[in-house]
């Protein structure tokens, strides 16, 4: 069985870029109860749709899947996230929490310039630093950065929640509205299994000038009550009965982690080296084909193709009754395997990513493991 190698997953490329495409990091002050940190990944960083306020979400290789519109991600709902209060500046104007918000607000400068403001806790890492900080430059038009430049360019700090890191980064999206968008500052902790995230995104001068606000509001921010419960409409864990597979030998089953998640997989390589598969499903088709395969191909940093390459990258697996959608690519860092198919009104994604030699070493186990699944429940 043969397969044209590609990736797929988050968000659609823009493509212009601007100057000063620095990412800055800052120490946010340490506080004696836990302050809302950010997560090492922003789930909602590649979000096409924009949240209240005309912002977009910070995901996912957060989640693998992130990059879903706002209307699916509030389908899909949040993890189980703490109650929080806090004690925002003068002038921010609250707006209503969503399914996937726990805080929110919108700041208006002059001559319509306008930034929005979000905390949104998810469990899990939501696919690391580097990854989140990534789609955050991908909304903002500018390319990735690897490992190595987000070193050189950042620091870890510690909070009392965590460890945080605060970006800056600037840039303008072709045919974006200067007046709402053109800086990002974000900050993305862990406390415990919860991934905590703050952005602000708007105007870039209006950004700019709100910053030291922004970070003196971060720490403000703790649990204030016991977990909310999930959205009733919320993928739990591991729900019961979907699927029925043969997980192949040497695979081990870990959390799930991100709400999102229906399973997860560690695969480990002969020398050490980690993968992980996992398996995820939304509403719909979560914006077709080509925006999942060039979402997927900017987490492993390489360029988007348009509809006529598509078609070279994509084979198919059959799986029983069901047919597969199939990809293999190879970025500069990682490689991406997966397969995706529809079943009633969810499509569902079953996403292997990990260091080339580690996919390459696992690849027909994994092809067989999407051979095995078999759906229980009817369309």
């Amino acid at each position: 069985m043969r397969f044209s190698g590609f990736c797929v997953a988050s968000i659609i490329l823009f493509v212009a870029c601007k100057q000063n495409r620095e990412i800055k990091v800052y120490r946010v002050a340490k506080e004696s109860a836990p302050p809302a940190p950010a997560l090492a990944a922003d789930p909602h960083a590649g979000i096409p749709g924009a949240m209240p306020g005309g912002a977009m979400p910070g995901t996912a290789a957060g989640d693998p899947h992130a990059g879903l519109s706002a209307d699916q991600l509030a389908a899909v709902g949040a993890s189980a996230a703490p109650q929080v209060g806090d004690s925002p500046p003068a002038g921010w104007k609250k707006q209503a929490a969503t399914a996937m918000r726990q805080l929110s607000y919108l700041v208006e400068g002059e001559g319509g310039a306008t930034a929005d403001i979000s905390l949104i806790i998810l469990r899990g890492a939501a696919g690391g630093t580097l990854g989140n900080v990534n789609r955050w430059r991908g909304q903002l038009g500018l390319p990735p950065v690897d490992e190595a430049g987000l070193k050189s360019s950042s620091t870890s700090l510690a909070t009392p929640s965590g460890d945080a890191v605060v970006v800056e980064i600037e840039g303008l999206a072709q045919g974006a509205d200067p007046a709402k968008d053109g800086r990002i500052v974000g900050v993305i902790a862990e406390s415990g299994r919860d991934g905590w995230f703050f952005k602000m995104r708007g105007n870039s001068a209006l950004v700019s000038s709100e910053k030291q606000r922004f970070l003196q509001w971060v720490p403000t921010v703790k649990p204030s009550g016991p977990p909310a419960s999930a959205p009733p409409q919320s993928v739990p864990a591991e729900p019961p009965g979907d699927l029925a597979w043969q997980v192949p030998d040497g695979w081990s089953k870990a959390p799930a982690g991100a709400s999102m998640r229906y399973a997860t997989f560690t695969v480990t390589g002969a020398d050490g080296s980690k993968g992980e598969v996992a398996v995820t499903h939304f509403p719909g088709d979560v914006g077709g084909d080509l925006e999942n395969v060039n979402r997927w191909r900017n987490q492993v940093a390489l360029p988007p193709v348009d509809a006529a390459g598509l078609g070279k990258l994509v084979s198919k697996l059959a799986a029983g009754p069901k047919t597969f959608s199939f990809i293999d690519i190879t970025g500069p860092q990682t490689r991406l395997a997966a397969g995706w198919t529809r079943h009633g009104p969810d499509t569902w994604f079953f996403k292997f990513t990990g260091p080339d030699a580690l996919v390459a070493a696992e690849k027909a186990k994994f092809t067989a493991f999407l051979e095995s699944i078999r759906f229980n429940k009817p369309e």
